[in-house]
């Protein structure tokens, strides 16, 4: 995922100021960009994201967050972020795309090792402020936030979440310093 400058350009200084902030706060893993050759509801488009995430989740044995935006030009596509305790197996994300989305498109999926400070969570970002459904965060997002406390009440099932969240991150970090 390496940014040109144009690429750079066309980001917003909003984005890019959001991007460094949340770079900064979350365990950012994995870069994706995942189309779809054919027309899509958006429905079909946002279940296909969600069944790609379960199994990437099953497959890694990790709970993952996601920053996404979707883009219509030149075909739908979408930029997203992955978020977990530990690196994620992209050759596994990206076949995994295209088996679910698009056997026969070999370009359908693109998923690379976050790569920090080159804007990619920016680059995520850029339609920031265009339009409040263009960049979606997962529900998750906030457990994944190392100095972060949930502002709103949780639910049992939240908090379960955060846990398990948190347990992952503890592993992750016990792993590296043995």
């Amino acid at each position: 995922m390496n940014r040109s400058a144009a690429e750079r350009q066309r980001i917003s200084r909003l984005a890019q100021l959001e991007g460094n902030f949340l770079e900064s706060r979350l365990p950012v893993r994995a870069f994706a960009t995942l189309t779809t050759p054919g027309r899509l509801a958006q429905h079909s488009f946002d279940e296909l994201f969600s069944a790609w995430i379960r199994g990437v989740q099953a497959h890694n044995r990790l709970t993952i967050g996601w920053i996404k935006a979707e883009e219509c030009a030149p075909q739908r596509h979408l930029h997203a972020a992955l978020i977990s305790a530990s690196s994620l197996d992209c050759a596994h994300a990206a076949q995994l795309w295209r088996f679910i989305a698009a056997p026969r498109y070999a370009d359908a999926a693109k998923v690379e090792q976050f790569q920090e400070g080159i804007c990619g969570l920016g680059y995520v970002l850029k339609s920031l402020g265009s339009s409040p459904d263009d960049v979606q965060f997962s529900p998750n997002l906030a457990a994944f936030a190392s100095n972060l406390k949930p502002v709103f009440r949780t639910n049992s099932a939240q908090r379960r979440q955060h846990r398990r969240i948190m347990k992952q991150i503890e592993r992750a970090a016990q792993h590296c310093s043995l």
